[in-house]
Parts: structure tokens; C-alpha cells; sequence
């Protein structure tokens, strides 16, 4: 099993949808596709890049992401499947809850 995860916030959220899409995935990549669907939506402010950066990194050091430092380049993957991830959130908040 893994750490405990009490929960991510919802930038968090939407750049795992991205590497799991995706898999194997660069700081780039995850914000181009922010920048595109940001760029849809129009009323929205733009994300930064170093934004992205940072909460890439921060789900790093929850174990949630593995990063690839061999390059120069930093790839990134899910550490946890979908199911893991959620079944751990929700063990949190129940156990809070009872």
C-alpha cells in the first residue's frame, strides 16, 4: 500500500489526467495542454509554466509521480494507477468522517 495521500487540489487533478493520458510526459507538454484548453475557455487567466513546474515537482515528493532525471529534460509518469489514488483519497476522508 502507499503513504497516505489526504487529497490534491484540483490544478493537481487536472495535470494527473494528463499523465495518465499521456504517460510519459514533460513539464512542456503538460502545459501546452493547459494552454490549449485554457485558450478554449477564453474568460480564464493562463496557468505559468512555472506553475506546472512546481506542482509536478510537489507531486513528485508525494510519490504520486516518478520523475525521469536521466536527460536533461525531466520526464514524468504516474506513480499510482487512478483506482489507487482515489481509493487512498477516500480512505482519508472516511476515516476523518467516522
Amino acid at each position: 500500500m502507499t503513504d497516505k495521500i489526504c487529497g490534491i487540489s484540483l490544478l493537481e487533478a487536472n495535470i494527473l489526467i494528463i499523465v495518465w493520458d499521456r504517460d510519459n510526459v514533460t513539464t512542456r507538454e503538460v502545459h501546452e495542454a493547459f494552454l490549449k484548453k485554457e485558450m478554449k475557455e477564453k474568460d480564464v487567466d493562463f496557468t505559468p509554466y512555472t506553475t506546472i513546474m512546481s506542482t509536478l515537482n510537489g507531486l513528485a515528493k508525494k510519490n504520486i509521480l516518478k520523475v525521469n532525471k536521466s536527460q536533461k529534460t525531466y520526464f514524468y509518469s504516474t506513480k499510482l494507477s487512478r483506482k489507487v489514488l482515489t481509493k487512498s483519497i477516500v480512505q482519508v476522508i472516511s476515516e476523518k468522517l467516522l
